[in-house]
């Protein structure tokens, strides 16, 4: 995360939060001085084990909300400094003219900062990598995973 000539006044750690398909994960803690380096691979899985056709799943994705905050550490609970929503679907699956080279590799996207945020908004860069696949239920129907 790049936030070009913002120091933050707290020197409490940070870390980055995602919370998408229902599960929340964070990264590890960070000193507070940008560049931000995570550096870290987050792995969610779902199984939808109530759907078979592919259009269904587009839906599914198109109604979910990927969030993503960096949060500092300042007790009692942390402060969040800046925020990322968009559905799922999009966040997945950008579109192309919106990545360079491979799908999903490279990204960058500006964070909403949050009102007591002083400074730019910070910019995150990452990648995403998605796997659907299909697998027999016991009953013999199909799902996506």
């Amino acid at each position: 995360i790049t936030c070009p000539g913002v120091l933050l006044k707290d020197k409490e750690e940070l870390y980055l939060s995602v919370s998408v398909l229902g599960q929340y994960k964070k990264t590890r803690c960070v000193p507070a001085a940008f560049p931000l380096f995570f550096q870290e691979k987050l792995v969610f899985e779902k199984v939808f084990a109530d759907i078979v056709d592919p259009g269904d799943l587009v839906e599914l994705l198109e109604r979910d909300t990927a969030v993503l905050e960096l949060i500092q550490l300042i007790p009692p609970v942390g402060k969040i400094l800046a925020t990322y929503e968009e559905n799922t679907r999009d966040f997945l699956f950008p579109d192309p003219k919106l990545t360079r080279g491979h799908h999903g590799l490279d990204r960058e996207i500006l964070m909403k900062r949050s009102s007591s945020f002083t400074g730019i908004a910070p910019k995150l860069r990452f990648s995403t990598s998605s796997l659907i696949t299909e697998s027999l239920l016991s009953s013999g129907r199909s799902h996506i995973q």
